[in-house]
């Protein structure tokens, strides 16, 4: 109860109010005030034009920016460039629709880094069903994000050497196929492997072995191109599909492939050699069928030698 009171002569006169339902609805303001700046999502308050006009600790924490330098900024100061103008173009026709708008920002801190963040943005309205301000709620997703890269590389490339595995070649190696009965485009595939990679293993150890894997590709990466998917097969043995290009071509970069490892000092393993396999895509086979003809190939400059290339 809420007492106001005066003394008249003798007689005192006052008036008491029931302030149980006010008292009630102030704890809950103070009740959520105190969560907004304790919880760890990141709450941030605009107006129509986009300035900001609160933030909360969280802001501060993830963003790097204090109140101080945040409040009548607009929100643009969380620009990365990561976005095109028709994404923020979606987002306030989205809003100025009445609509909530929820998508994943890459924003930037104070400090350049940039941050992944999960966004929930609403609109607040007055009384006359005005839009008056814009609130956001997001969380900081970078280490999730982060996480399902690596997860995503790790399925992705073979462990040892960084290239592609077999499982991603295989996968690549289909969209290729697909292209190149589409557009009919030149495809050429070479496989190559070390010649007597047992005895490195057996003679110096497979660390020695893994090294020898590693500079191997090394100097493979800076032969090839770009658009050239360079791949582990399996063991010691390597593939290189390569797009736009004609059997003369491919031939040519073996040749370039095999002398470059011949010259290579491998340290404790010396001077190695390879053997390549090359052929191209003929019209509408297999995948299967082109593999194993650069297998063949491959099996071919073995027996007639090795550190070879030969062209089926």
């Amino acid at each position: 109860v809420q007492v106001s009171a005066h003394l008249e002569n003798e007689m005192i006169s006052g008036i008491c109010t029931d302030i149980t339902e006010s008292k009630k609805a102030l704890d809950e303001i103070k009740k959520l005030s105190k969560a907004i700046e304790e919880i760890d999502d990141i709450i941030m308050i605009t107006d129509t034009k986009g300035v900001i006009t609160f933030v909360n600790d969280a802001f501060v924490k993830h963003t790097g920016y204090d109140r101080e330098e945040s409040i009548d900024k607009n929100a643009s100061i969380l620009k990365s460039g990561k976005h095109d103008e028709e994404f923020y173009k979606n987002i306030w026709t989205t809003l100025l629709n009445g609509d909530s708008f929820r998508g994943l920002f890459i924003n930037k801190k104070k400090n350049g880094e940039l941050y992944y963040e999960e966004t929930t943005i609403s609109s607040i309205r007055d009384d006359n069903d005005n839009i008056t301000a814009f609130i956001s709620t997001g969380k900081d997703i970078t280490k999730r994000i982060e996480m399902e890269k690596n997860l995503e590389k790790l399925a992705a490339t073979d462990k040892l050497t960084g290239i592609y595995n077999r499982h991603k070649f295989e996968e690549i190696f289909n969209i290729e196929l697909n292209r190149v009965l589409r557009y009919e485009s030149p495809l050429s595939l070479i496989m190559f492997d070390i010649d007597y990679f047992k005895k490195v293993n057996d003679n110096y150890g497979h660390d020695t072995g893994d090294s020898v894997l590693k500079k191997i590709v090394a100097v493979v990466k800076e032969s090839i191109r770009h658009s050239d998917i360079f791949a582990r097969w399996g063991g010691e043995e390597f593939l290189v599909l390569c797009p736009e290009t004609d059997i003369l071509s491919a031939e040519s970069l073996s040749q370039k492939l095999r002398e470059t490892i011949e010259k290579t000092d491998f340290e404790k393993a010396g001077t190695l050699t390879c053997s390549f396999g090359v052929t191209y895509y003929k019209d509408k086979e297999s995948g299967d069928s082109f593999i194993k003809r650069a297998d063949d190939a491959l099996y071919r400059a073995k027996n007639e030698g090795r550190n070879r290339v030969i062209t089926l």
